[in-house]
């Protein structure tokens, strides 16, 4: 209401406007309430009755608590007596940007942002001036953005299809705020019931046998039961009075549900039935259910993606496994010395809280970090003695031999440039590119350590084993100029927790 517009009341309470200010007011998109000192409308433009779906002509006279239920941002009632304007009405202080669901009987909860302030009226008394946006469709396009968001993420950091299910059913619940949300399987065996498999919110709520999709069974004749058989989605948008749902009638009262929706979706071949349920009535409106079904679809579509994972995964660790062989076959000196290389860099990796992905990747990278020595001939890698210059600019091709071949091999980062940038050093010192500081990847940076205390530990054709405090005291020399002083510290602490290359648990595809 504009803040220079006439507040008074006749003698019969009604409340007066200017004609020139009611067709402002009655112009503005913002919903316009008017209570005096009792609480009750004595005002209420167009918009306010478009906003809240009621006849205009018979908003005056009432209480808004007598018009609507209203719930805050979470879907905890509000009692009458703490609505916004009662609010302002006991202390004379404004509400400012307070967000509320609408419900009204029969229909959908609806969102406004609301503002109240003090009213003094010419005959001594106090009113209240309301005035509010409708936001539903913002908040429903804004719940669908981080829902997806949230679904999304999880797909794209979850290697398990459980663990998927079970979190996008809790992301449904936490972040969609329903109370309930559940996946089922159709059993074939006699009973048909449906098992529940994944579930989160008031899971309280689920029995055993509580649903079939049998239709000779009672149970079978609920929403869950009926989707699953008729591949139709179901919704009850009041359990308290939908028919033939006599057993769940009961059962949502004691646990406060509302409105129920029950859909498929595809696990590969595999009907599965997700069921939400809601405190609120009539919650499943159209953009929900549509909302609804694009969400059991991304279901589908996130263990399919999982799957797709699991399986190249297992064709990845196998393509590693050969040219890892591949390359120990042809030094036995060697054997064994990139897989220790791979579980040491691992351990780095975690110590430093790297990611899972990343230290899996590390771990990787180090398997086949010499897979370019397949090009040295057997007899130079072999050799007790020196070499010379010239073999040993053969020996340093190794690098660019292996990520040459890792890269054609399709292999995700950053496994083809820790073949190629292990030798390289700090201080620009190494090969095969005299790379320095941060231009060394950090896989590479974490390898170049690891490969080096193995090598230095272990015994070679042209000396024997160094030992491991000859290996680490040579890695502290070099923290800073050879090798990155981070890793190096890394390094250390896992050794000193215990780390051994004998009983490292890591293996290949860890």
């Amino acid at each position: 209401m504009p803040d220079d517009a006439r507040s008074s009341a006749d003698g019969t309470g009604n409340f007066l406007l200017g004609t020139s200010y009611r067709d402002v007011v009655d112009s503005l998109t913002q919903g316009v309430v008017i209570y005096n000192s009792q609480s009750e409308i004595i005002y209420a433009n167009r918009s306010a009755s478009d906003i809240l779906d009621f006849d205009h002509s018979r908003m005056c006279g009432y209480r808004m608590s007598d018009l609507v239920a209203l719930v805050d941002e979470d879907g905890n009632p509000i009692k009458p007596d703490e609505f916004p304007n009662i609010i302002t009405l006991k202390t004379g202080k404004p509400v400012r940007m307070k967000t509320l669901g609408v419900d009204f009987v029969g229909k959908s909860r609806r969102w406004i942002m609301l503002h109240t302030k003090r009213l003094d009226f010419d005959d001594g008394t106090m009113g209240v001036s309301s005035s509010f946006i409708d936001i539903t469709e913002y908040r429903k396009s804004n719940l669908a953005a981080n829902l997806f968001v949230a679904l999304n993420n999880s797909v794209v950091h979850t290697h398990d299809e459980g663990v998927l299910l079970q979190n996008m059913c809790d992301i449904v619940v936490k972040i969609g705020g329903f109370a309930l949300a559940l996946i089922g399987f159709g059993e074939t065996g006699p009973d048909q019931n449906i098992r529940v498999a994944y579930a989160s919110g008031a899971t309280d709520y689920i029995y055993d046998g509580m649903m079939s999709w049998s239709d000779s069974k009672a149970a079978g004749n609920g929403p869950a039961g009926i989707a699953l058989r008729t591949g139709i989605i179901q919704v009850a948008n009041d359990l308290s009075t939908h028919p033939g749902y006599d057993p769940w009638r009961r059962r949502a009262k004691e646990f406060g549900f509302g409105s129920s929706i029950s859909l498929l979706f595809n696990i590969g071949a595999q009907p599965a039935m997700l069921a939400v349920y809601a405190r609120d009535k009539f919650a499943f409106d159209d953009p929900t259910v549509q909302l609804l079904k694009e969400i059991a679809s991304e279901f589908g579509l996130g263990v399919a993606h999982v799957r797709t994972m699991q399986q190249l995964a297992t064709s990845l660790n196998g393509t590693l496994a050969a040219l890892s062989g591949l390359a120990e076959g042809r030094d036995p000196y060697t054997a064994g010395h990139q897989t220790r290389v791979g579980a040491l860099g691992a351990a780095i990796g975690n110590q430093l809280g790297l990611d899972s992905e990343t230290v899996g990747l590390i771990h990787k990278s180090g398997q086949v970090h010499d897979i370019g020595k397949v090009a040295i001939p057997a007899d130079i890698l072999t050799r007790p003695g020196k070499l010379d210059p010239l073999e040993f600019e053969l020996i340093k091709r190794h690098t660019l031999v292996g990520a040459d071949i890792l890269s054609k091999a399709s292999l995700p980062w950053p496994i083809s440039d820790v073949a190629k940038q292990h030798h390289e050093r700090m201080d620009g010192s190494g090969y095969p590119n005299g790379l320095k500081g941060n231009e060394i990847i950090k896989p590479a940076q974490i390898i170049a350590v690891a490969d080096v205390v193995e090598a230095m530990s272990q015994h070679r054709p042209y000396r024997p084993a160094l030992g491991l405090d000859d290996a680490l005291s040579h890695l502290s020399a070099g923290s800073g100029k050879l090798f990155d002083s981070d890793v190096v510290e890394a390094c250390i602490a896992v050794f000193a927790q215990g780390f051994t290359f004998e009983r490292s648990t890591w293996t290949l595809g860890a």
